[in-house]
Order: structure tokens, then sequence, then C-alpha cells
């Protein structure tokens, strides 16, 4: 891709949008689990109708503005911006089947913000953690009415570390499915595709790992382009 091309992404010029995506997971195991901050799998599963979501904090400090990323029942994009009330759960006013980012605004976030479905005591599908300000999730789904384009995606971990890492898709009504794998020790490493990896409309993207080391660290991103049909 040129360089030109790529700044009119940037400015939304064309028909095309660019997704950044990143994740991390501190506390791998020899058992498979997502690149997100709360570990174990994805919960995909919590989500597989649109959920009103209860939004709280581990600090009654968290009293700024949450925007929420992601997708409607009809996997069309979705963003909503709710004001917390620290440890006290806020419910969103729309309800969303798909959530990939959260973003903390007015300072720096003192507390864990966890999103859960059903109750404030409910399943966690996104989390921001302790001054982070922003989640970290390697899990994305390509919005309905566009297609997605897997340019290159990235993974590292630190000294003493290693992880095996697998790279899933799951095409709408069906399972997923491996498309790659990257092993990387005390290092990372960046795999471009010549051909990018194609994801038909309401895909979803999961990158799991597992480790030889008791809790490794594993760092992911992931570059995908959007166009809309």
């Amino acid at each position: 891709m040129s360089l030109e091309f790529g700044l009119r992404i940037a400015e939304r010029k064309e028909d095309y949008s660019g997704v950044h995506k990143f994740g991390e997971n501190t506390a791998l195991a020899s058992s498979p689990e997502t690149i997100w901050s709360p570990g174990g799998l994805y919960p995909w599963a919590s989500l597989t109708s649109a959920q009103t979501l209860y939004v709280l904090s581990t600090s009654g400090s968290d009293t700024g503005t949450l925007e929420i990323q992601g997708l409607d029942a009809n996997y069309s994009p979705l963003n909503e911006t709710i004001t917390m009330t620290g440890t006290s759960a806020v419910t969103t006013s729309n309800t969303f089947i798909r959530v990939f980012r959260c973003i903390y605004r007015g300072s720096t976030n003192v507390g864990v913000i966890t999103l859960r479905t059903v109750s404030a005591s409910g399943t966690i599908v996104a989390q921001v953690d302790a001054e982070q300000a922003q989640t970290l999730m390697a899990v994305y789904t390509i919005p309905a009415g566009f297609l997605g384009y897997l340019r290159t995606w990235t993974a590292g971990v630190g000294k003493n570390d290693d992880a095996s890492l697998d790279l899933y898709l799951r095409p709408f009504d069906e399972v997923f499915q491996i498309q790659d794998q990257m092993h990387v020790y005390q290092s990372s490493f960046t795999k471009e595709f010549t051909v990018p990896l194609f994801l038909s409309q309401k895909t979803d993207i999961d990158v799991r790992a597992t480790t030889t080391s008791a809790n490794s660290s594993c760092s992911v991103s992931f570059d995908l382009i959007l166009h809309r049909i």
C-alpha cells in the first residue's frame, strides 16, 4: 500500500477506513486464553444478542466519561458516551451485540473499569485497567455493510517469556477457524500478508495464546482496512 493511499485512508477521503487493535494478557497459561486484559477466553457467548451493559469502577474517583465503541443488534457501528459514577453501576442507553474498545476521558482512571452483561456483577465483556484509560483487547468484529482486510499482526513477549499464538476468525453463523499461527520467545514479530486476509461482514476476530512459562505476558496488535460496500 502506498503512503499516499494510506494517508487518504487515515483522512477518511476514501470509502475505506483503518482499524488498529491491540491487547495484552499478563498471565498466560498452558490453556488457550484470548489476548485481553481480564484473561481467559473472551466470552462471546454472552453477546449472542444485543445487551444493555452495566459500567462501573473499583474506585469512587472515576466519575469521568467513558466512550464505548461497538456494534448494535444489526451489527452496525454504535458509539455511546456515558458519565460514570464510580463504584455505582451505570447502564447504557443502547444495547450492544459487540464491544471492542472503550476510552475513559476527563482524567486518568484510578480504578479498574468493567463493562458487564446482565447486572453489575455479570460477565465482563470489556475492561479498562487502572491508569490505562483505554481497553486492551485483541478482538474485533467487522461491522455490517463493510468488508475487512487484515494486513498485519504483531505479537511480543518479555524477557524469558514465550507464547504460541493462534489467529482465529469466525464468519457470521459459523465457528471459529484458525487462520494463522505465530511463536515468539522473549521477542516480538510482525507478520505481513502479501495478500490481505479477507473478512466478510460480521466476522469475529479473536487472537489466543498459550505459554510454557507460567504467567508469561504477551501483547498483540493487528491492522485492518475496512471497505464500505
